[in-house]
């Protein structure tokens, strides 16, 4: 496989995707952002990069995984194939900030643990069809202005059937202060290592740092704050974490997969069973005292 020009703007690939700009770059590949010209719209247009046998046949499972998914939080793909010997995918352009601009920006308690639900409810929807992301990070994730996410990027995604027997030795794939200490240590991943991986963003989100600070430049260390450390809890760095809130991020970011939720739909459950309660008691402490109470 021949690596792709250096400059693909200006350039129209398969005959129909005309390239407007660079939108991004990743180990697999870049994405630009194109107009397709026999349906006259916009889209995002991933192309591989790298020319090793294992990226180019991750790079295809994820077009065959996103193919498998139609969820309106997760992104649609639309066309995939080869152009002159360059595997490409075309996909949903879901254009707009991150979740990682949401976070820098500040969020509200509240805030965090609603989008957490409408990630969880297209996570819930992946893990159903055996797609596991292992990838999930702010960067990847576009909030709409009615509040709605959309989960992007499913370039190391798996069938979590195919996960039973783990990583390789030595084989660190994802973003390091969002991976599970399973990943670390090679052992299976499920759906459990995608929550955890959204457990580290509550956090972050609720606190406006991660829990544990690694670096991809020191593994070691990155290692052991993943399978040793205990994270500080969050209601100490804000004063609006609730115990109950606290217990529930605490408990989907756990050391030990089975102490950890089991699913999306048993995290979704206790967190909107958080929002319900503390919407009720908001509502007692908003009535109006009675005259002589």
């Amino acid at each position: 496989m021949k690596p792709p020009p250096a400059n693909l703007i200006g350039k129209r690939i398969a005959l129909r995707y005309d390239v407007l700009a660079l939108l991004g770059s990743g180990g697999m590949g870049n994405v630009y952002r194109a107009t397709d010209a026999l349906l006259h719209r916009e889209v995002a247009l991933k192309v591989l990069t790298e020319q090793s046998d294992v990226i180019r046949h991750r790079f295809l499972f994820e077009a065959r995984s996103l193919a498998r998914l139609n969820h309106p939080g997760i992104v649609t793909i639309y066309d995939a194939g080869e152009s002159e010997g360059i595997p490409y995918i075309v996909m949903e352009l879901a254009s707009g900030p991150t979740l990682k601009d949401a976070i820098a920006a500040g969020m509200t308690v509240g805030s965090a643990v609603r989008a957490t639900i409408r990630l969880l409810e297209a996570l819930h929807y992946a893990h159903k069809r055996d797609v596991l992301h292992r990838d999930v990070k702010p960067s990847n994730i576009v909030v709409r202005d009615d509040g709605s996410v959309k989960i992007m990027d499913f370039g190391l995604s798996r069938r979590i059937s195919d996960l039973s027997a783990g990583t390789q030795a030595g084989e660190i794939v994802g973003t390091i202060p969002y991976l599970p200490p399973e990943r670390f240590l090679g052992k299976p991943s499920d759906a459990r290592s995608d929550l955890y991986s959204l457990g580290i963003i509550l956090y972050e989100a609720l606190t406006g740092v991660l829990p544990f600070r690694s670096d991809r430049d020191d593994l070691v260390a990155a290692v052991f704050a993943h399978v040793d450390e205990h994270p500080v809890e969050p209601s100490r760095l804000n004063s609006g974490v609730s115990p109950e809130l606290e217990r529930i991020v605490l408990k989907v970011i756990e050391k030990d997969p089975n102490a950890r939720y089991q699913t999306a739909r048993e995290l979704q459950a206790e967190l909107r069973a958080y929002l319900s309660a503390e919407s009720s008691a908001g509502a007692r402490r908003s009535e109006p005292r009675r005259s002589g109470s």
